[in-house]
This record gives C-alpha cells, sequence and structure tokens, in this order.
C-alpha cells in the first residue's frame, strides 16, 4: 500500500518557523531512508555525514532505514505526532499526498538559495510543490528504456529505431535470423505501457474541475495499448510466456542469455544481468522508448526525492543536509551505486552504456498524482489486467472502457 493512502487525517500539527535554537548545530539530525539499506548505501551515508560535518560538526547523523512495507505504518505514526525524522526519502508518487496532509515542511525559501537547485529536472521539481511552494528536492528517478543487443544490431543492419514501426521491424529482423523472440512485452509492466500511451498523445486521467477524468477510452491510448498488445497477438514478435508477468519474471533473465533480442528495463539493470550472464555484456546498450511517429516517448519517473519533516526543530541544518546528499558529487556516486539516474542535469553516469538513461530522464512525465494512484495501479492492478485480458483476446475498446470506469473512481477517492 501507498504511504500516501495510508497517512492519518491528522497532519503535523509542528510550526513552520524554525525553533530558536535552530540556527545552532543540533545534538542529532534524523535522517530516514527507504527500504533495506545495503553495505554499500551505508558506505556512501557515512561520506555524506562526513561532508556534512564540514559545516555542522557538532551534529550526530541517525540514519534509520524504513523497510518498503512499514512505509505507510511509519509515516502514519510520525504523522499522528510520533517521534519523526528531520530529513526524509518520501517516494516522488507520494510527496502531493504528503503536501496535502501537512507532513513536509515549506523549504520554498532554502531552495532559493540553493545555487544547485536550477540543475534539477524541471518535470520532478514540479511534483515537489504545490500553490508556489516547494516541499522536497529530486534525488533520483528510474526511468525505462529499451534494451538491445549491439553486435546484432549491427549484423543484421538495425538502426536504433525511432518510431513504433521501426521497432516491430527491428524485433522481426531479430526474430527471423537470431530465432529468439524479438522483445519482450510483459503485462505487468505499467511504466512501459505508460509510454506508449503517452508516446501516442494519450493519457490515464486529466484534471478536470477538481476530479481526475479517465482518458483510458480515448482513441490515442487505446491505439498505444492495441500496439503493445499486439507485440504478442498481432505481430508476434513478443512471446505469450511472458502474459501476467513483468520484466522480472522472465525478460531480465532471458535477454544476458543470449535468448530475447529486446526488453524495457531501467539502467538498475544492469548490475542484476550481469549477475545472470555477463560474457555479452560489452555488447548490451539501451535506447529510448519510441514515440508513435518518431522521436522520444515520455517515460515515468518512479524513484525518490528528500524533504524536510514538518515537525523537525533543525530545518536548517536538515536543509543542509539535503544539499549535501544532493550536491554534484555525490548524486554522482549515488547514481553509481544504485543504478538509478540522478535528477540533476550535471549528472551522468561513469558507465557509458548507462549514459543514455540520462538523456532519457529528461523526458519525465507523471501519472495522475492522486492519493488513489497506488490502489488504481498497485492493488487492483487495473492497467496490467486490462492489458493481459486484451492479450488473451478481449477487445480493446471494452476493456478500456471498464478501466477507464475504475479510472474515474479510484482516482478520485
Amino acid at each position: 500500500m501507498s504511504a500516501a493512502i495510508a497517512l492519518a487525517a491528522t497532519a503535523c500539527g509542528g510550526d513552520d518557523k524554525d525553533d530558536a535554537g535552530s540556527t545552532k548545530d543540533p545534538a542529532t539530525l534524523k535522517v530516514w531512508m527507504m527500504g533495506e539499506g545495503t553495505p554499500e548505501q551505508t558506505k556512501f551515508l557515512d561520506g555524506v555525514e562526513t561532508e556534512f560535518k564540514q559545516k555542522h560538526s557538532g551534529t550526530d547523523v541517525q540514519i534509520k532505514y524504513v523497510p518498503w512495507p512499514q512505509v505507510a505504518t511509519t509515516f502514519q505514526k510520525a504523522a499522528a505526532g510520533g517521534e519523526g525524522p528531520d530529513v526524509t526519502e518520501v517516494g516522488n508518487s507520494d510527496v502531493q499526498s504528503h503536501i496535502e496532509q501537512g507532513s513536509l515542511a515549506d523549504i520554498t525559501d532554502e531552495f532559493k538559495g540553493w545555487a544547485d537547485g536550477k540543475t534539477l529536472n524541471k518535470t520532478a521539481l514540479e511534483n515537489d510543490g504545490a500553490n508556489g511552494k516547494t516541499y522536497a528536492v529530486p534525488w533520483y528517478g528510474g526511468v525505462r528504456g529499451i534494451w538491445y543487443r549491439t553486435d546484432w544490431f549491427q549484423e543484421l543492419n538495425i538502426q536504433q529505431p525511432k518510431s513504433w514501426a521501426d521497432l516491430v521491424a527491428a524485433a522481426k529482423k531479430i526474430q527471423d535470423a537470431k530465432k529468439v523472440p524479438g522483445i519482450g512485452a510483459p503485462t505487468d509492466q505499467t511504466n512501459a505501457l505508460l509510454s506508449f500511451i503517452w508516446g501516442n498523445g494519450g493519457e490515464v486521467a486529466t484534471k478536470d474541475g477538481g476530479k481526475w477524468a479517465g482518458k483510458l477510452d480515448q482513441p490515442q491510448a487505446v491505439e498505444a495499448v492495441n500496439f503493445y498488445a499486439g507485440l504478442v497477438t498481432k505481430e508476434k514478435v513478443a512471446p505469450e510466456k511472458y502474459i501476467g508477468k513483468n520484466e522480472l519474471e522472465g525478460p531480465q533473465r532471458d535477454f544476458p542469455l543470449g535468448k530475447l533480442g529486446m526488453y524495457i528495463d531501467g539502467s538498475w539493470a544492469l548490475k542484476e544481468m550481469k549477475k545472470i550472464s555477463e560474457k555479452n555484456a560489452d555488447k548490451w546498450a539501451a535506447f529510448p522508448i519510441p514515440s508513435k511517429a518518431g522521436g522520444n516517448a515520455p517515460v515515468m519517473a518512479g524513484g525518490s526525492d528528500v524533504a524536510v519533516w514538518k515537525d523537525s526543530k533543525a530545518k536548517a541544518a536538515a536543509f543542509d543536509y539535503i544539499t549535501v546528499l544532493n550536491n554534484a558529487k555525490n548524486a554522482k556516486s549515488w547514481a553509481d551505486i544504485s543504478g538509478f539516474s540522478s535528477m540533476r542535469s550535471d549528472v551522468t553516469f561513469s558507465d557509458p552504456k548507462l549514459a543514455v538513461f540520462t538523456e532519457i530522464a529528461g523526458n519525465t512525465k507523471f501519472p495522475p498524482l492522486s492519493a488513489g494512484w497506488a490502489e488504481f495501479e498497485q492493488a487492483k492492478k487495473v492497467l496490467p489486467n486490462s492489458l493481459k485480458a486484451i492479450m488473451q483476446g478481449k477487445a480493446a475498446d471494452s476493456e478500456l472502457k471498464k478501466a477507464n470506469e475504475q479510472a474515474n473512481t479510484l482516482l478520485n477517492p
């Protein structure tokens, strides 16, 4: 469940103003990071603390890892007036709900005084504000491209696909020559499907008079879903075995083993694929998901932002920590460790084959920023279930009409 849904109705009751002692070094700065934490992350954050202490030598930084399954209840307790953090990582799809609940401090003035703020992804930054105020800072994002074999493309004289037609043609060439499926098209890969919808000028829903109005029954969305499903049913360049699966349940394994021509995944997949089979890793590369008519389709950037919690008594120090965590040096280090794209325009990956994901991240888009998005997409799996039904023979028009009705209901909780 999304933390956005489970937040208590009672927002934090802290004061926007810093306490009188906030200009002094706080004895402790509490930082919440989401997930289990890894030795690499802990080492990275130790380095961030060392750099932070160059300005705040008297402050002890305490890192708390919050496992994703516990995020909702942990934030709920903090919002209800329990022990909260000073700085917290926040899933980017939950930021708007946290803002609505009043859980995050207004950091508008602090952000305006941070020169590096101008390097941050503008779309991601828009998601971190409301009513002209800033409440969070984009940290990293996970965007997807299409992984392929450079040696196969060269051998078969395939140019980077720039349109849907190009993509199908490339998949057919690979399939005919290498006797493996040309591309993977799993049904439980919503982020990929969204790129095809957006790349055809479609939308899941748009805001109309304060409410979300579903657009999945419109021609642009229907055509995009039909195209994606048709990779399996019409063009037959994608295997049926990925129906009901996500990219981890087959494609991410089959591609590095040479059993799949192309598949959609993020920059973070590289290290996972190397664990499966590294012998052809130097021949793996990625290109942006194409739009129907040509050019790069928008991509959904899953990922995290960082914010100051409303009840923090050390707002100035907390924002200083964010600026150190997300300065150019540390942003680059985190990108290389995590495999996720920095939200800074001046930071790219050290590995040249991942540089394309920085380009891809420049064309991000968000799904409906509704507290009901997690219910719509994660709990009810509206789009994956619709796509599965279509691949199994149901008509796209009727399936997407039903999906649209669910969007109108679930996105307006």
